[in-house]
């Protein structure tokens, strides 16, 4: 009988959990899209904000040969995206996931450390449950209308950065370089008019460098490190859930 209570308890948490979830009804209908249309196994999904959610249907023809798979959603934020982990990405374990999220994070007043620690539980709970997952992160972009994040935003991608050269698995890809000037300042030509989301001209400069980078690991060191060693490293990068985790 105590049992029962504490599944009917924990249930109802849960039910109230998706009720105030901003975006539920995004991931409600992704849901929906994977029952009908199971991703592959070996899909690279693109994950995070509305930078992948305004490319559409035509971010899925754009990286075909990869068997891309968008699942960005609104204007999410890192824990929103690690509170959908579960239901959108997890069951399908792609091969490869293309990361972009974390500006929201910042314009919303959190630290470009702050932003960085969530996106290590990203990781840590991506790779608990899939740990041959391949994680590539974009760059944080400094759009125009967001210049005045720069100093977090740095800090941000530099971090990251700094993790790839040492996690095995993650790779940094320096897509902010192909949309600035000699200054380090976005073009406002690769933007659209509310000078935050890349419009088509910017979705191309991304394009060939993401491709790149895709293909350059398709014979990647995570294929050859025993889970052991993986599980190992991954621990002393301080990419592990803690006890508690769902």
């Amino acid at each position: 009988m105590v049992v029962f209570c504490f599944t009917a308890i924990g249930q109802t948490t849960k039910n109230s959990a998706a009720q105030e979830f901003r975006f539920e009804k995004n991931i409600v209908a992704y849901e929906q899209k994977s029952e009908e249309n199971p991703p592959p196994k070996s899909c690279t999904m693109f994950v995070g904000s509305s930078t992948w959610a305004l490319w559409g249907k035509q971010l899925e023809e754009d990286f075909q040969e990869f068997q891309a798979v968008n699942r960005g959603f609104g204007g999410s934020t890192i824990p929103e995206v690690l509170y959908a982990t579960h239901r959108i990405i997890l069951p399908y374990q792609p091969a490869k996931i293309v990361f972009f999220c974390g500006t929201n994070d910042v314009a919303g007043g959190a630290s470009g450390k702050t932003t960085f620690e969530n996106f290590k539980k990203f990781l840590a709970r991506i790779w608990a449950e899939s740990p041959r997952t391949e994680i590539f992160f974009v760059t944080a972009t400094l759009a125009p209308s967001r210049e005045k994040f720069r100093k977090e935003m740095t800090e941000y991608n530099n971090l990251i950065k700094d993790m790839a050269s040492k996690a095995t698995g993650l790779y940094y890809i320096d897509a902010l370089s192909t949309i600035v000037d000699e200054d380090g300042k976005a073009k406002e030509e690769f933007f659209q008019k509310d000078r935050l989301h890349l419009n088509r001209a910017g979705q191309e400069r991304w394009i060939p460098l993401i491709k790149e980078k895709l293909r350059e690991t398709e014979k990647a060191p995570i294929t050859e490190k025993s889970l052991e060693s993986l599980a190992k490293e991954r621990t002393e990068l301080g990419l592990i859930l803690p006890k508690d985790s769902p």
